[in-house]
């Protein structure tokens, strides 16, 4: 038993140490984010006994991985026909894109809204293209790398909006629901309570400081600002002829595809699509679509793909699974409810460090894995104190879904990364948010849930 803990612990001791060394390896900047991503999952995967090794590349066959690889394509197709630059032409003279700071309200506002009832993936992988074809269409006015990251920072908040938005409110309330006199659990709008001002907070921050943030960090002004980027403009799109009836099928061809991938993304949420799609097989799809139909050719295709940031975002799975099955996460948590006291600090303490810590270890691990873990502690912490575990249940799904301050927090960060940003750009610019939201969070929560 002692030497079964003794290993336990010294794992979970490996665990953090990783992720803390990964982090710093990230901010450093000198190595590529997919070495420093396939390392810390390998890693991971040799020093951790109770870890599966092929959750070292789980990531690879993950539905995120497919779609991101697939929309990639469909957007490419679109600016190799032209569309792009037509689309964004028409939005970008309307009265919402006037200005870069206005089309950033616009785009957090809408994509907030609608990643409060589909995957916030869907709503990212809907609206990046857009946003490109928009910023292509504005001679400079809009630039897609400052309106890409509020638009998934956006998503990601939405997210937390209802109990269907995202995956790891689901993992609260099915814990929640494990204990007698609870098996109803969450309602489907409880989270808005407390994240409907969280929202409205965000939407404003990128109209005003977060604006200003944006340029400071992201230097739009710089020669290598859009390295990187593979939605930035691009200039040959406006050479492209379109009078070739030829051009002009394969055009429609890729705004169908595009349409049909919007219509599936909602869709795949109902039954019957729901059975048949998942975001992966629909990035698949589109993929296979423009490719097969030569709207773009494959071997540009294959060859403009951001590989760097794939092989991230397929790489980087194993670190969050490490620190989850370690029990290196537990470890924190426990820990830092200890150092406030525990059963002993009083509801509102108590409450502060719940959201401040969901909110900083779901940057780190899966949101998921955040969730089912914090939840029975904070339950059995709430029925020592003879209260009801619900509020705390509320605060953790919705402080689960807070990973804007790392690259790696949340698909939806991994999904922008095409857009040519980097760890740091994360830390301080959704840094700074991030402490807002936790700020807004645990006053709403204490003001309404308590």
């Amino acid at each position: 038993m002692w030497g079964n803990g003794e290993k336990t612990m010294s794992s979970s001791i490996i665990a953090i140490i990783i992720a803390a060394i990964t982090i710093v390896l990230f901010m450093w900047n000198k190595l590529p984010m997919s070495v420093v991503a396939m390392g810390s999952s390998v890693a991971m995967g040799i020093l951790i006994p109770q870890m599966e090794l092929s959750e070292v590349y789980a990531g690879f066959s993950a539905p995120g991985w497919a779609m991101v690889v697939g929309m990639c394509i469909v957007s490419a197709a679109l600016f190799e026909t032209g569309m792009a630059q037509k689309i964004g032409d028409r939005i970008g003279n309307s009265f919402l894109a006037k200005t870069e700071r206005r089309f950033i309200v616009t785009a957090s506002a809408v994509c907030c809204l609608m990643s409060a009832f589909m995957s916030n993936n869907g709503t990212v992988a809907i609206w990046m293209p857009l946003i490109a074809v928009v910023a292509a269409g504005s001679n400079g006015r809009i630039r897609s790398k400052m309106v890409i990251f509020p638009a998934g920072t956006a998503a990601v908040i939405g997210g937390a909006c209802t109990l269907v938005g995202s995956t790891s409110q689901l993992a609260a309330n099915a814990v929640l629901q494990g204990y007698d006199g609870y098996k109803d659990g969450l309602g489907m709008f409880d989270m808005t309570k407390i994240m409907l001002p969280a929202s409205i907070v965000q939407v404003v921050f990128w109209g005003t400081i977060g604006y200003t943030l944006l340029k400071k960090v992201l230097k739009p002004e710089s020669p290598d600002f859009n390295v990187g980027n593979m939605y930035a403009d691009a200039p040959a799109v406006e050479e492209k002829s379109t009078n070739d009836p030829a051009d002009g099928k394969k055009g429609a061809i890729s705004v169908f595809t595009m349409l049909l991938c919007i219509f599936l993304f909602v869709a795949s949420g109902f039954e019957p699509f729901k059975s048949h799609f998942t975001i992966g097989v629909i990035g698949m799809l589109g993929a296979v679509i423009v490719l097969g139909t030569k709207c773009i050719p494959v071997k540009k295709a294959y060859e403009e793909l951001p590989w760097d940031v794939l092989i991230t975002i397929g790489g980087i799975g194993g670190l969050g699974a490490g620190l989850d099955k370690s029990g290196g996460g537990a470890l924190i948590a426990n820990a830092v409810l200890n150092l406030f006291g525990g059963k002993n600090a009083s509801v509102v303490v108590l409450t502060i460090v719940i959201a401040v810590l969901t909110s900083v270890l779901t940057n780190f691990m899966s949101n998921n894995a955040t969730a089912a873990m914090i939840s029975p502690i904070a339950i059995a912490m709430a029925l020592g104190l003879g209260i009801s575990p619900v509020p705390w249940v509320i605060v953790i799904a919705a402080c689960s879904n807070l990973a804007i301050a790392t690259s790696y927090g949340t698909a939806v960060n991994m999904q922008i990364l095409p857009a040519g940003y980097k760890f740091s750009d994360f830390v301080k610019i959704g840094g700074p948010l991030l402490i807002i939201l936790i700020a807004v969070v645990t006053v709403s929560s204490v003001t309404f849930l308590f």
